[in-house]
């Protein structure tokens, strides 16, 4: 017999009777199943009578709905005892000062519970739990003994340890409550153990990292935004190369981090779970942590007088993006709101700065920004990407050129007056941009989307903003915007020339007009946003290390449907 199921994501899928491991039937909220396991999925479908009709052809005895569920998404299966209507007696005569009756219960579990990922609104995931019950004990045992083998079989890598940083101040200050009402259960009951520390300054998390034990636990958890997270894997970098006695310098491939990181959102933009989930829902991120998910992310390095400054996984933006995020400072009491009203301010303003773009594009066999080709679970692009990465050779002649093309070394200089320049790692989506400012930029193929803006009117520079937020519209089809897929850049502004002469001990230093007349800042030079933290230095040179890090996440899946229970099935699971 062949039967066809129907699985999570709404595909169907057929499997041979031979091809399972284990089967039985058991009840589920006392109706008989047939329940099905094999190596990749747990099936489990609703059997009951139908009486025959009187017509020439026999109807079948049996009616069949299957639901599945992929081992690799089961959190836990539990042996349950059930409870025992003495111990509520009792609690009622002991008030009372009657006597205490005790009833046996026996040893051996009658029913198991199974716990699992399923899907709901789009890109979300919540915890579903149904029992199982039997008439024979050993049978429950079996089948709690079969599924626990078949998710160690594949391998999954799932923690069983984390350390985990709650940052009390992030986006609404909500991150102490989001872990412990929703998150902490979750790892609870997957029998996670957790070191949680509480941060409390600005790289805090960072320190910690430098002499933590890092062997006793299987990942880093940050409860937080997109700042917190960078100052992880800024820590667990830095710590790795250290360790390595690597020099952290613009030649020097880096070492990448043993640990994964995982995000538990709680910040302002949280672009980085929105890229990589497709949701900013702290549930579904503590999932993709207990299943073990994994994906490696690129990082760009950042670099000042040939000497590492910071490491960058979102954006890197000089000009409106940067004194936006410089005004929103002052007001950080504003919480999120901040950010629109430093960028009302800081549009009014229009300021465009002069500067040279020196970048080295991608080689043509790798995509466009602007093909439209989205980066998903699964990207082909991605996962061949550090094959092609070994097999290029870099290109060290910085040597600089005057012509507007590609010069003698492949690299091409933009001069001119600029409004924003934006580097992209990653497509940045979030609330406001759905699909993200660089759409089609990919999560680990060692390049990023390289925007530049010429200086223009308030009005095209409105129209430009107000296409971010379309996702059917184009907001690179300007023609004062330009957009590149590089694997360098490096920017150097026109009237900051003598920081080029300098040895980077600037690197964290105030940007001046001319450094002998004091703390006089250069109206004429913008700063850096760098993940969401300020960047005061101004010449940079950029260089991206393909997926140097991963993070508990597997890529936005396309194309999930939550499945709909017809209305005879009687296994309606509840929520854990």
């Amino acid at each position: 017999m062949r039967v066809v199921y129907r699985n999570g994501g709404g595909d169907e899928m057929a499997e041979d009777d031979d091809s399972a491991t284990f089967q039985s039937t058991l009840e589920i909220h006392g109706a008989t199943h047939q329940v099905k396991l094999t190596p990749t999925h747990i099936f489990w479908e609703n059997i009951y009578n139908r009486q025959p009709t009187k017509s020439s052809q026999e109807e079948p005895l049996f009616r069949h709905f299957a639901y599945c569920v992929p081992v690799k998404e089961i959190l836990c299966v539990n042996p349950t005892y059930g409870t025992s209507y003495t111990e509520d007696l009792n609690q009622d005569q002991r008030s009372h000062g009657s006597p205490v009756y005790i009833e046996m219960r026996p040893l051996k579990p009658q029913s198991f519970t199974l716990s699992y990922v399923k899907r709901s609104s789009r890109f979300k995931w919540k915890v579903k739990t149904i029992t199982f019950t039997s008439k024979e004990a050993y049978l429950c045992q079996q089948w709690v003994f079969r599924i626990r083998n078949a998710i160690d079989k594949l391998g999954l890598s799932r923690p069983e340890s984390l350390l985990v940083f709650v940052n009390p101040y992030g986006g609404k200050r909500r991150g102490p409550k989001i872990y412990s009402e929703k998150v902490a259960p979750l790892f609870e009951q997957a029998g996670i153990r957790t070191d949680v520390i509480i941060t409390q300054r600005q790289n805090h998390a960072r320190d910690i990292i430098q002499t933590y034990d890092l062997s006793r636990v299987d990942g880093v958890i940050c409860v937080g935004g997109d700042g917190m997270f960078a100052e992880l894997f800024n820590g667990l970098i830095d710590r790795k190369n250290r360790e390595l006695g690597l020099p952290q310098c613009k030649d020097q491939v880096p070492a990448s981090t043993d640990l994964r990181i995982g995000i538990i959102p709680a910040g302002s933009t949280d672009a980085v779970v929105y890229t990589t989930i497709g949701t900013n829902d702290p549930v579904t991120s503590a999932l993709h942590i207990i299943v073990g998910d994994s994906i490696g992310l690129d990082v760009a390095g950042v670099y000042s007088a040939e000497q590492l400054i910071r490491y960058n996984v979102t954006m890197l933006s000089y000009g409106y993006y940067g004194d936006m995020l410089k005004d929103s400072e002052k007001n950080r009491w504003m919480g999120p709101k901040r950010y629109h009203v430093s960028g009302v301010k800081k549009f009014l303003s229009n300021k465009s700065y002069e500067g040279e773009v020196s970048l080295l594009l991608a080689p043509d066999a790798d995509t466009s920004p602007r093909d439209k080709t989205v980066c998903v679970s699964g990207c082909n692009e991605c996962r061949l990407s550090q094959i092609r990465d070994e097999d290029r050779i870099p290109t060290r002649n910085m040597s600089a050129s005057s012509s507007s093309g590609p010069g003698t070394d492949g690299w091409h200089r933009i001069r001119g007056k600029i409004k924003v320049l934006s580097s992209f790692t990653m497509s940045c989506r979030n609330a406001l941009t759905p699909y993200g400012m660089a759409p089609g930029a990919h999560l680990g193929d060692g390049t990023t989307d390289l925007m530049i803006i010429s200086d223009c009117s308030r009005a095209n520079f409105l129209k430009h903003l107000l296409r971010c937020q379309d996702k059917n519209a184009d907001h690179f089809d300007f023609d004062f915007v330009q957009v590149f897929r590089v694997k360098e850049f490096r920017f150097r502004s026109l009237h900051d020339q003598s920081e080029d002469e300098e040895d980077g001990s600037r690197a964290a230093g105030i940007t001046r007009t001319n450094h002998s007349q004091g703390n006089v800042l250069n109206p004429k030079v913008s700063l850096w946003n760098c993940d969401g933290e300020i960047l005061e230095t101004t010449n940079l040179h950029i260089k991206i290390h393909c997926q140097l890090i991963k993070i508990f996440a597997r890529g936005i899946e396309e194309n999930e449907q939550p499945v709909q229970c017809p209305s005879c099935c009687t296994s309606c699971e509840t929520d854990s």
